[in-house]
């Protein structure tokens, strides 16, 4: 089951439950910036109905985070 969960400034939190509706993922990758858009129900309804969280943050940390992960899983061997 697909889902997003956040935080904001107000310490209020919001969730995007997805279910086990069908998915698209895409990512856009600029030279400051990476981009994750997912969003739900694109096969059912009109866009301004469906269910979607976007993401953008700077392109650095996105690699360093993708890089840690990666030595994680190649000391563990998988």
């Amino acid at each position: 089951m697909s889902h997003a969960i956040m935080r904001g400034s107000n310490n209020r939190r919001h969730e995007v439950d997805f279910g086990d509706a069908p998915i698209r993922v895409e990512v856009y990758a600029g030279d400051d910036t990476v981009e994750i858009f997912v969003e739900a129900d694109y096969e059912t309804h009109a866009e301004e109905r469906r269910r979607f969280v976007l993401l953008n943050i700077p392109r650095h940390l996105f690699s360093e985070a993708v890089g840690r992960n990666a030595k994680r899983h190649r000391s563990k061997g998988r």
